[in-house]
């Protein structure tokens, strides 16, 4: 698995009780003996306004998305390399473009 390339897990909610298979975007494989992946959330239902580390993902031949769809930056988790369902397709090289931006600028805006 490559940053960009669409997944399907289990995806976590915050009280990391429940989950629910949905996209996501990989961020990285981690290096060490685990190979655990890191992956953002991708969801369809579309807020009426997008955020700064949103971004809106149309579907296409390439990344296989159903419907329009946002991926949030910003909801991120690590988990076993086994857990991914299913790998669907990429962003393309535009979206991967401003997904590398949103999520490098992330880190950066919350650093004192």
């Amino acid at each position: 698995m490559q940053t960009g390339d669409i997944v399907i897990v289990n995806f976590p909610y915050s009280n990391l009780i429940e989950e629910k298979a949905r996209p996501a975007v990989v961020v990285t494989v981690s290096e060490d003996s685990y190979k655990d992946v890191i992956v953002c959330m991708v969801s369809s239902v579309i807020p009426k306004s997008i955020l700064n580390h949103q971004i809106l993902l149309t579907p296409s031949k390439k990344n296989n998305l159903r419907a329009i769809s946002i991926l949030k930056v910003g909801r991120i988790v690590t988990m076993e390399n086994n857990k991914v369902l299913a790998s669907i397709g990429k962003l393309d090289k535009e979206d991967l473009r401003k997904f590398k931006i949103s999520f490098k600028s992330l880190v950066e805006n919350n650093v004192e």
